[in-house]
């Protein structure tokens, strides 16, 4: 079965895969400066398998994900103002800085 896809869906997945790698890049800066506290698993080398499975998702899917979840959540359309809040333990963060990388939601 062959698909046809409209340029315009190929761009964004690329979008989130870029949004993905970028983010990640600069995550790792923020490790190695110490921001990061606790453990981070890097999300590169993954990023089409979190957009894929994304990308086939309906609204009211759910998605689980692992400890290296980061990837999950950009391409399901989260802040990434939030993500970042979260991840460096601020109040303004998902859970309010409480979970940290290993468990973003």
């Amino acid at each position: 079965m062959q698909h046809r896809y409209s340029k315009t869906f190929l761009a964004d997945l690329y979008r989130r895969l870029l949004t993905i790698r970028v983010f990640e890049t600069r995550c790792i800066q923020l490790y190695r400066q110490g921001l990061i506290r606790g453990y981070f698993h890097p999300y590169l080398g993954e990023e089409a398998i979190a957009v894929g499975v994304c990308a086939a998702m309906g609204p009211h899917d759910y998605l689980t994900s692992t400890h290296r979840g980061h990837g999950h959540c950009i391409a399901r359309g989260a802040d990434l103002r939030r993500m970042t809040a979260e991840i460096t333990g601020k109040r303004t963060g998902y859970c309010q800085g409480r979970g940290g990388s290993m468990h973003i939601a």
